[in-house]
This record gives C-alpha cells, sequence and structure tokens, in this order.
C-alpha cells in the first residue's frame, strides 16, 4: 500500500471515528440537558432532605462534567461550524465559565473562598442552576432547531411546541412545592394551558392555590406562551448555531410572518427586547401605584408588579389576587386599572406594529437630526413608512376602545360603576372596554353585569386584536377585510381598495376561512358542552367557549363548576384558539398542489 491509498484509508477511518465521536458528544449533551431540568425540578419542587441535598452535589458535579466533555468534543470535532456562531463569544465565555465553576467546586472547594472571596460565589449552588438552565436551554434549542431541518409543517411543528410545553408545564403545577394543598392532574393542565395559550380561564384559585413557586411557573409559561415557544427556541438555536438549513430558515420565516429570511435572527432579537422592554417599564408604573398596600412587603410589591405586568402584556388575565382586579385590595386603585390596560394594548396591537412606528421613529429622528444640520432639505413628500397592515390595525383598535369604553360606561353607570368617582368610572370602563380583547382582567363581577354590556364583551371577544400579538380571537385585520369586502359586494366592485392599495385575493379568502372555521368549531364545542354540562344556560356556555376559543378568559363563573370532560373541551379550545382555528385545520391537511389548468365556470344561486 502507497502513501496515498494510507492516505485515503486515513481520511475514510478519521471522518467515520469523528462521525461517531461528536454523535456520541451531542448525546452526551444532551443527556446532560435533560438531567439538568430534572435535577432543577427535584431541588425546587420537592423538600429536601440532608441524604438528598448531598445526592443533589453529586449530581450537579457530574452533569457539569458530562457538559464540559461534550461541548469541549464539540470545540474540537466542529471547529468550523462553531466559529460561526452570531454569539461566539458569548458560547466561549459560557465554556470558561463552566471550566472555572468545576475547577472550584472538584480542586479548591472550601480555599477559593479564603483566598479569592470575590470568586465564592461560583461555588453557591443558585449560580451553579443558573449555568445548568444556561446551558441546558441553549443546547435543547440547538436539538428542537434541528427537528426544523426536517419535512414537518410549520404549523404543525408550531401545534406540537405549544402541546409540549403545556404538558411539561402541568407536570411542574403538580410538584408538592408548587401548591399549598396538592392539585389534580385535570385541574394541573386546565392551568397549564390557559398560562402557556395566555387565556385566563381558571378552575382553581390561582392566589391560594399556588405557592409562590408554584406562581413563577405560572409567570414563566405565561411569557413563553405569549412571545412563542418557537421564537424563544430559535433566539438559542440561532444564537449558538454555526449554520442552519435553508429549510429550516423557511420555516421559521412563515412561523414569524416575516418576508425575508435575511433578517430572521434580528426580528427575533427585537421581538424579545420590545417585550421585556415594556413589561419592565409597566411593572415599574405599577409597582408606584400598589407600594404599601400588598402584604409581603417590597419583595411580595416587586413580584406582585412584574406578574400582572408580563400577564397583562402577554393578554394572560391571570392575577395572583383572590378576586382577580376586583379584590378589595386594588379595586379602587384606578391608576393600576389604566396601566393594566394600557399593557394589554401594547400586547394586542402585534410586534410587526410596534416595529413599523419604531422605523418611523427612527426615519424622523435621524432626517430631523439631518435637517437641523443642514445636510437634508425638508421633504418634498410624505414617506411611506406606515404600511396597510399597520393602518388597518390602529385604526380598527382606536375604533374598539373609544367605542367600547362609551358604551361600557353608558350599560354600566347605573350598574356596576355606581357610585364611583368619574375618574373610577372612566378607568374601569376602559379596561372593561380593552380586557375582552383578549385579556381577562376583571374589574367586577361578571355575573353583576347588565345584559347589553354581556353582549357588548361577547362581540368584542369575537373581533379580538391584532395579528402576531400575545392576543386571539378572529383578529381586527380578518374582521375588517370581510367587512370591506361584504360591502364592496354590495355595491358591485370586485377590487378590495384601502389607502391606494389592494388587498391580496388570497387574503381575502384566507379571511373568510378563517371566520367560518372559528363558528364551525365554536357551534361544535358549544354543541357538546350542552350534552356534558346538564343544566347550564345555553348562553353561559357560549360565553366560556368564546372567551376560550378567542383567549379570552373571561367566565360567567362557570369554569370551576366544569366536569372533567368539559374541562378537557376548554383544554383543547384554548389550544385551538392560541394556535389559531385555521392554523390548527392546516396543520392537519394535505397540501395542495396547483394545476396548470381550470374548468370551465358556472354560476350557482347564492
Amino acid at each position: 500500500m502507497d502513501i496515498k491509498e494510507l492516505y485515503f484509508s486515513f481520511r475514510i477511518y478519521w471522518t467515520k471515528t469523528r462521525g461517531i465521536i461528536n454523535g456520541l458528544a451531542e448525546a452526551l449533551i444532551l443527556l446532560a440537558s435533560i438531567a439538568s431540568f430534572f435535577v432543577l425540578i427535584y431541588q425546587f419542587g420537592f423538600v429536601q432532605t440532608p441524604e438528598t441535598a448531598k445526592l443533589l452535589y453529586t449530581t450537579r458535579i457530574s452533569i457539569l462534567m458530562a457538559f464540559f466533555t461534550g461541548i469541549t468534543l464539540r470545540y474540537i470535532l466542529r471547529f468550523k461550524d462553531v466559529i460561526q456562531e452570531k454569539l461566539l463569544y458569548l458560547d466561549i465565555s459560557i465554556y470558561f465559565l463552566l471550566f472555572a465553576v468545576l475547577s472550584a467546586k472538584i480542586f479548591f472547594k472550601e480555599s477559593i473562598s479564603q483566598s479569592l472571596p470575590y470568586l465564592s460565589f461560583m461555588t453557591s449552588p443558585i449560580f451553579v442552576y443558573i449555568l445548568l438552565i444556561l446551558l441546558s436551554t441553549i443546547h435543547l434549542s440547538r436539538q428542537i432547531f434541528t427537528l426544523m431541518q426536517s419535512h414537518i409543517k410549520p404549523s404543525l411543528l408550531f401545534l406540537l411546541s405549544f402541546v409540549f410545553v403545556v404538558l411539561v408545564g402541568a407536570g411542574l403545577l403538580m410538584l408538592p412545592n408548587a401548591t399549598n394543598h396538592g392539585i389534580n392532574f385535570i385541574d394541573a393542565l386546565f392551568t397549564s394551558t390557559t398560562s402557556v395559550c395566555v387565556t385566563g380561564l381558571t378552575t382553581v384559585n390561582i392566589g391560594t392555590t399556588f405557592t409562590r413557586t408554584g406562581l413563577i411557573i405560572i409567570m414563566l409559561l405565561i411569557q413563553i406562551g405569549g412571545i412563542g415557544v418557537m421564537t424563544f427556541t430559535s433566539f438559542f438555536a440561532l444564537s449558538f448555531m454555526g449554520k442552519s438549513s435553508f429549510i429550516s430558515k423557511m420555516m421559521l420565516k412563515d412561523m414569524l410572518n416575516e418576508e425575508r429570511i435575511s433578517g430572521l435572527f434580528q426580528v427575533i432579537i427585537n421581538i424579545l427586547f420590545v417585550t421585556l422592554f415594556i413589561e419592565c417599564i409597566g411593572a415599574y408604573f405599577i409597582y408606584l401605584d400598589i407600594r404599601g398596600s400588598i402584604p409581603g412587603g417590597f419583595k411580595q410589591e416587586i413580584f406582585f408588579s412584574v406578574f400582572h405586568a408580563i400577564s397583562a402584556f402577554c393578554n394572560a388575565g391571570i392575577s395572583t389576587l383572590p378576586d382577580n382586579l376586583y379584590d378589595p385590595l386594588v379595586v379602587h386603585k384606578y391608576n393600576f386599572h389604566f396601566w393594566i390596560a394600557i399593557l394589554i394594548v401594547f400586547g394586542g396591537l402585534g410586534f410587526p406594529i410596534v416595529f413599523n412606528y419604531l422605523k418611523l421613529l427612527h426615519h424622523l429622528l435621524l432626517n430631523g437630526i439631518k435637517m437641523l444640520l443642514g445636510q437634508q432639505k425638508h421633504y418634498i413628500h410624505t414617506p411611506r413608512i406606515i404600511n396597510i397592515h399597520t393602518y388597518i390595525v390602529v385604526i380598527s383598535t382606536l375604533i374598539l376602545l373609544v367605542a367600547g369604553t362609551c358604551l361600557y360606561l353608558l350599560f354600566e353607570t347605573d350598574n356596576t360603576l355606581h357610585g364611583l368617582p368619574w375618574k373610577g368610572k372612566i378607568a374601569d370602563a376602559f379596561l372593561g372596554a380593552v380586557t375582552p380583547r383578549t385579556a381577562g382582567f376583571n374589574v367586577a363581577d361578571m355575573t353583576k353585569l347588565a345584559s347589553p354590556t354581556l353582549m357588548l364583551t361577547l362581540i368584542l371577544m369575537v373581533i379580538g386584536a391584532g395579528p402576531m400579538s400575545t392576543a386571539g380571537g378572529l383578529k381586527v385585520t380578518t374582521i375588517f377585510v370581510a367587512l370591506v369586502t361584504a360591502y364592496n359586494t354590495a355595491r358591485g366592485k370586485e377590487k378590495v381598495e384601502v389607502r391606494k392599495r389592494e388587498i391580496a385575493p388570497y387574503a381575502i379568502r384566507r379571511a373568510f376561512a378563517i371566520i367560518v372555521l372559528y363558528f364551525i368549531y365554536l357551534s361544535i364545542a358549544v354543541w357538546i358542552l350542552s350534552y356534558t354540562e346538564k343544566g347550564i344556560p345555553l348562553y353561559t356556555l357560549l360565553f366560556e367557549v368564546t372567551s376560550a376559543l378567542s383567549t379570552v378568559g373571561l367566565s360567567l363563573d362557570f369554569t370551576p363548576s366544569l366536569t372533567d370532560i368539559g374541562k378537557i373541551i376548554i383544554i383543547c379550545t384554548m389550544l385551538i384558539g392560541r394556535i389559531g382555528v385555521f392554523t390548527f385545520f392546516v396543520s392537519f391537511c394535505k397540501e395542495y398542489t396547483k394545476k396548470n389548468y381550470t374548468y370551465p365556470q358556472e354560476n350557482i344561486l347564492m
């Protein structure tokens, strides 16, 4: 055998060996990631004894060693892919931090606190758990994102991601440390679903059933469900992966409703930043209004503010108070009601609207500075930055907010708003008009509302808020397109035009398909509940199903009375409502292959 043959034989052998070692390294990292979550669950979900604490310490060291070994092998074997990561420096920093923690745990132990006391935090369990969460999240996101490179339909993957998080959330809520007196699986599944699907319907009292640990789990589920499971996953995967396939990028483009695949990572960064920024501002203003009035001191007030800011922006409508927002602690805090309503509105507008206005603001500031410096003349024409989608959502939202507030004030002035100061009447009427689209916070006992108010609430629940938002419902764009199309059809006009732009025929067909499927599912669900829930008025069932399907969370005090079958139906309804009725049916339909021929047309009677 000559040198060339020996070289090629070695190359073949090394390629196979490298593939096997790489597979083992990935498997080791995956097992370490899964083990990390089990250790975290056991640590915070169960009462610890000295024996279990010692076992957990040994397990943490073993998991850290597995991570270090697997990541080291990955760096060696896949160096070309690693150096193409967007956040390479952060990945390397985490790697060296992992090495430092292992060194402190194995080699230095007690001496590090004596010689280098400022580094003693690296040996604390909390710091190690934060590191494990970060490592597990990054590497599990890689594995999940790899699934997107297969030929799974985006809509089906979107559905499965929510189902997975709901099931995990249900398991976490059944942990002993999550509740005060325990909870059965159906109620845990219902609570997890209503949190992930940001609905707000509850079969148990959230404030009295769950401990601080349980409330933190619910808050995290709301945050994940509000932004989107795949948004979180894609952020970590795109940040810490060298290359991703064209198929996975196209699937992510469809999920994020983006026109281009080149800026997907920036879109995800913007979504996360805007969400956290608005929630932080909202939590600050909420804290300013409630400080000194929530039992438990400063920490409880901070937690209350953060929880309600996340719940409001994500349109979840879940509160830690036993009686929601008409609880005696906050029922007369009208500034608090106002901030909650504002957060709901921002969450319901949708990320494309926020980004569109941020783009306009950037344009105005940049060109204003240039004009002040004399580098640019004043405009002869107005630049078209605000697109048709933004125009429709903003105008529709303003009309619904103003009309809803006025009608709520009219119907409830002598009822639930009776005796309140004008500031209280306006604040509660505004929140009463905002919350059905689709947050679910209660400013009054729903069973005491006047019949016209309940009908107004039902209509607003059906309409919903903006697409690509944290809200549900049919969406204002769907209703707008359907109404304009109906009006044009009555006039005999074929094209649907808004502000000198034509609405695409596909968008019109999709709007009517969404409406038809929405009411078909609504009718079937109400029909089934009318059989399973004996003796319940039909309007109560209709209100309950509409609230679940539009992910609102308002109820006529009926949700806790549901039978187990009824709870399962509402669970399915909330899940379908969160991903969208149209998306749900599309995920199970075989894609149509377009044909290059047409049949003769024939009219039918309408």
